[in-house]
């Protein structure tokens, strides 16, 4: 989780799985972390037989599961669900508790479709574009919103290409770009499209777009100067110099060079961490 909890209720021998951010918990106070820290991402399928029957057995809190499984079969709001466990162990202060409730009850008020945006948005942000990618296609599927707000399903799809440049597919990243710029003109969205045709390294389709949208030499220039500015601050150039450096020098003989081995083995723990389930 990145940071040391303090519990003071006992410890569960088996963890129980949150599969939205592929976590395992193991405490009362764990699990009360993860409310906090994730309140946007937690659907009504939270309330569920299943974590009322770990709450009782493998954390012994039969009362607390006892009265999670009331607000269950009663057909209880989510926000009643989560404010039990919030209180069960005093991990979290009253101020905290009443605005994870009202913004649970917030959320309750809002249609499948603002949710659905909320959660993709927070998917982004936290860098599980996988997720991300699967609510924003969500959002798209429901064609009827989106029809009422062209600009809306413009951003929706524009977001959609960022996560996919987040994972390197930069034609299909260039593809949502292009699509959100013709239903929202941003030309921010114009900018990231020829961005990822850059990247993709398809310089003819590049000078294509950049007739077909009257992009001036001026407007290339400058779109040209923030992309080597973002590569030469994230350091792009020069790993993929480094990349190029290691994979001459290793000669074939990949499986030997140590320190080209170890740098693809961090590229692929992170690339694994983005595509997280």
């Amino acid at each position: 989780m990145g940071e040391l909890i303090l519990c003071s209720h006992p410890i569960a021998a088996m963890p129980y799985y949150i599969d939205n951010i592929s976590l395992n918990v193991y405490s009362l106070e764990e699990l009360c972390y993860y409310i906090e820290n994730h309140l946007y991402l937690i659907e009504a399928d939270f309330m569920s037989e299943e974590l009322c029957l770990w709450i009782g057995q493998e954390l012994d809190e039969k009362d607390l599961a006892q009265s999670l499984r009331s607000v269950l079969l009663g057909n209880g709001s989510l926000s009643d669900f989560t404010e039990l466990i919030l209180r069960s162990c005093g991990y979290c202060s009253e101020d905290t508790i009443r605005h994870i409730r009202s913004v649970l009850l917030d959320m309750q008020n809002k249609s499948v479709f603002e949710c659905s945006k909320i959660r993709a948005d927070r998917y982004m942000e936290s860098e599980k574009y996988v997720k991300a990618i699967h609510e924003y296609r969500k959002l798209l599927g429901m064609e009827e919103e989106c029809k009422k707000n062209p600009v809306l399903e413009g951003n929706i799809r524009h977001n959609l290409g960022t996560a996919c440049a987040g994972l390197f597919l930069f034609d299909e990243a260039a593809a949502n770009f292009l699509n959100a710029y013709r239903l929202n003109r941003n030309r921010e969205s114009l900018a990231a499209c020829m961005a990822a045709c850059r990247l993709a390294k398809k310089t003819d389709i590049l000078k294509k777009y950049k007739e077909e949208f009257h992009v001036s030499d001026e407007a290339f220039k400058s779109m040209s100067d923030q992309w080597n500015s973002v590569l030469k601050s994230e350091d792009i150039l020069k790993k993929q110099s480094e990349a190029e450096h290691l994979i001459k020098d290793a000669q074939g003989q990949l499986e030997e060079n140590k320190p080209l081995m170890e740098q693809i083995r961090k590229w692929s723990e992170a690339y694994k961490k983005s595509c997280r389930l």
